[in-house]
């Protein structure tokens, strides 16, 4: 008797486990597309009549183009409008897409702000808001979300300066891009904080100052551009020690001064390297003609006198390479 009153309390339990699952799964489900609608009535232009013939509302938001969701729960994960031509503005109800992982909007005509209520996304790993035409400050509030690994915010309308906050604590950020807005002020020593970041770029800002040194000690990098700036100082001679794996320098179109370091033959992996149109002086180091991965470049260093112009450092640049996913600048219309 007491097993037959156990199996029966356990047969109950389960069905309203059940039932309570199902209808949490169903309740999350709507808010997804809830969110979802709420983004498709701030979309003004829809070129492709996506959303129109697309969109629909019998339809699972699974279903939907640009939409992706995790195979173990109903939940949307990704969100990816790259090149749909879209124009509005972003609703803030995306910030109740709580198992969302991915961002992508890049190469659109979205105007306005950032929302605030997209910190509420904690999964998200990667936001690609590039070659947009937002505008106000970078959210610093992007320096809170813990699994973040890429930021990019190129080719938009940007203004103000480097949020501190941004630098604090975001252990896992592999790729800060920031290029082609309108950032001016210092760039922060904060930034040596990030311990994981790979690729960097600042390129085409109004930035003032000096380069933190810190950046020269972050030895995961690999690509540095802070080109087309107003940066000024100097270069510290052990530039390569701590960042020994660079694959790309560019730095060209800023004030900086001094000598350029000789012991740069110890950035091995050195392909592309831009010291243009600044104020250096000195001599080339011949240890560059070391760089294996720069053969190409040789023979423009040989004709480096024939190409300067009165106190700047002509621009190396290897050619024939192929593309990589994370170029030194991401032109308007990409994949």
């Amino acid at each position: 008797m007491d097993k037959l009153f156990f199996f029966i309390t356990v047969a109950i339990l389960s069905i309203n486990c059940l039932a309570v699952c199902s209808a949490r799964i169903v309740h999350n489900l709507t808010t997804d597309q809830e969110a979802l609608v709420a983004f498709k009535t701030r979309i003004i232009s829809d070129p492709y009549n996506i959303l129109v013939n697309n969109w629909s509302t019998n339809a699972s938001i699974c279903n939907w183009i640009g939409v992706s969701c995790s195979r173990k729960w109903p939940r949307v994960t990704a969100l990816d409008f790259s090149n749909f031509g879209f124009s509005g503005t972003i609703a803030p109800h995306l910030g109740n897409l709580t198992f969302l992982g991915y961002l992508k909007i890049s190469s659109n005509n979205f105007t306005g702000i950032i929302p605030l209520e997209l910190s509420h996304l904690r999964r998200l790993k990667e936001i690609d808001m590039g070659s947009n035409n937002f505008t106000g400050v970078v959210p610093s509030w992007l320096g809170t979300i813990p699994e973040l690994q890429h930021i990019f915010l190129d080719k938009n309308s940007f203004s103000g300066s480097i949020p501190t906050s941004l630098l604090h604590n975001n252990s896992k950020l592999q790729t800060l891009q920031l290029a082609d807005n309108f950032l001016n002020g210092n760039i922060p020593q904060e930034i040596r904080n990030l311990s994981a970041l790979e690729y960097l770029s600042l390129r085409s800002n109004m930035l003032t100052g000096s380069i933190p040194f810190g950046i020269f000690n972050m030895s995961s990098l690999r690509k540095l551009d802070l080109s087309f700036n107003n940066l000024s100082g100097w270069l510290p001679n052990d530039i390569c020690d701590g960042i020994p794996e660079l694959t790309v320098v560019s730095l060209g179109k800023n004030q900086l001064s001094g000598q350029i370091p000789s012991n740069i033959y110890n950035c091995r992996y050195l392909e592309a390297l831009s010291l243009s149109y600044n104020h250096f002086n000195g001599s080339i180091p011949s240890a560059i003609g070391s760089l294996n991965m720069l053969q190409e470049l040789k023979r423009k260093v040989r004709k480096i006198e024939e190409v300067n112009r009165p106190g700047g450092v002509a621009k190396w640049k290897r050619t024939g390479g192929k593309r990589r996913n994370h170029g030194m600048a991401r032109k308007k219309g990409r994949h």
